[in-house]
């Protein structure tokens, strides 16, 4: 038998275990795994000899053509899904636009679809809700489902523009989590901490942003909503966790919240704290949660190395220099967002220094589990889709800007970081080798997702 892909003479990294070995690719899945000593035929040969073979990344969390209003988002599919597969990322997961109907859902996804179709690698969605909704918990969870869409974002905060869930909808949300088969995300801010805060300051400017929206106010909602879903069984995770003292908090409760609550980091709260926005240039530093103080950044680490955190998300959505530059001194009209796509592998591989069987369950594993994706994809194993990140664990790196990026910025500019993802396979094509991403735009298909509970496919 002739494969169509042979990636030779690396050493892959599979669940708990780390061996060499040839890695063979028919279609789009994984065919066979043999020892290196053992070679048989393809049509492509990939030399990985020194290097690393990771399930291919998936980013739980990115907002690509995020509209709001005045500004959106530089990077749409085209150029994110670039930016994501050179970082290794195969498969993303953005959000559907706030609904508060069933026929506003409907049109979402319509428009959504159609903004993702120039992606160059696989996408799924996260239903978003928006305040005062005109269904009930089990209409929209049954909708999302019945879409091959079972995650639905709320946030606790937002109410000046409507986005804000109430307790009782989360409450009921929660209660079905689980016995329906689908993950509820909070963005966890206390509403009423943050708009008591805002009301104290005059004029508030991009340097106020981390007392504006205080850690207290991360703090208390994080703890609510996972003893919420510990009581309801519920199937809860928290995006982009900003502070340890937060995550601390959590862990001090003596009960086992992970069972309920998963709680994802990305790479701006794990290797920024907020002093660069006391800086000139500190208005490109704005984003919710905002950076907190070295003391959380480095609890915040502490606790992605004893496990606590399950999934590193990036929360992309960068906006231009001008867009922030223009209301550098009013914070409240400014686009909030950040851009740290393409950047997990190096923050990870150096956080957890060359761990590659914890790397590959943040950045893959733990994410395909929690939204219905494994074992198709999380796993190199045959029959799972050939989506592969080939990675040099050891090569030092200075982070600069992106050529795949439409942002003409990076915070993380002149950042030393270990570990380069050095080429991708995505569903059985070679996507990205030697510096250049080979798909082309619109490659990418919609990822249809089943209905998912956390006890069939737990994280390690």
């Amino acid at each position: 038998m002739t494969f169509d892909l042979a990636l030779e003479n690396g050493t892959i990294c599979a669940g708990d275990s780390v061996f060499p070995a040839n890695l063979y690719v028919s279609g789009e899945e994984i065919a066979a795994i043999s020892a290196t000593r053992s070679s048989f035929p393809a049509r492509e040969i990939l030399d990985c000899s020194g290097l690393f073979l990771l399930p291919g990344f998936i980013d739980p969390h990115v907002h690509l053509s995020l509209n709001l209003g005045r500004y959106t988002s530089v990077d749409d599919f085209d150029s994110g899904s670039a930016l994501a597969i050179s970082g290794g990322v195969t498969t993303l997961i953005d959000f559907l636009d706030p609904v508060s109907s069933l026929l506003d859902f409907e049109k979402a996804k319509k428009s959504r679809m159609q903004t993702a179709a120039d992606s160059r690698i696989d996408y799924a969605f996260h239903v978003t809700l928006a305040g005062s909704p005109r269904f009930s918990a089990e209409e929209i969870a049954r909708a999302a489902i019945a879409e091959k869409m079972p995650s639905i974002k709320i946030f606790t905060t937002y109410s000046s523009s409507d986005r804000r869930t109430s307790d009782g909808m989360i409450l009921n949300l929660l209660s079905l989590s689980r016995k329906l088969g689908f993950v509820l995300l909070a963005h966890a801010e206390n509403d009423e901490i943050i708009t008591e805060t805002v009301s104290g300051f005059v004029s508030p400017t991009f340097k106020d942003l981390s007392d504006l929206r205080p850690t207290i106010s991360e703090m208390t909602e994080v703890v609510k909503l996972a003893l919420m879903s510990m009581d309801k069984q519920g199937q809860l995770y928290i995006v982009h966790l900003s502070s340890g003292e937060t995550a601390k908090t959590l862990g001090s409760i003596n009960v086992n919240w992970k069972d309920s609550t998963r709680l994802e980091t990305c790479p701006q709260y794990l290797l920024l704290d907020n002093s660069p926005l006391l800086g000139e240039q500190g208005y490109l530093n704005t984003y919710c949660p905002p950076p907190r103080s070295a003391q959380e950044r480095l609890l915040l680490v502490s606790s992605l190395r004893e496990g606590e955190i399950s999934s590193m998300g990036t929360d992309h959505c960068p906006f231009l220099r001008q867009d922030k530059l223009e209301n550098r001194d009013d914070y409240l009209s400014m686009p909030n967002g950040s851009g740290s796509l393409g950047l997990s592998f190096s923050t990870a591989n150096t956080l957890l220094e060359g761990d590659l069987t914890r790397v590959s369950s943040l950045l893959s594993t733990n994410a395909a589990k929690t939204f219905g994706l494994f074992p198709k994809r999380g796993l190199l194993a045959p029959g799972s889709i050939a989506d592969i990140a080939v990675v040099d664990k050891d090569a030092e790196i200075t982070v600069s800007r992106s050529p795949f990026t439409r942002s003409d910025h990076s915070l993380f500019d002149g950042m030393k970081l270990k570990g380069r993802v050095e080429a991708v396979v995505q569903r059985g094509r070679v996507a990205y080798k030697d510096g250049e991403v080979l798909l082309p735009r619109a490659s990418g298909r919609f990822i249809e997702r089943e209905s998912v509970r956390w006890e069939d496919a737990s994280c390690k």
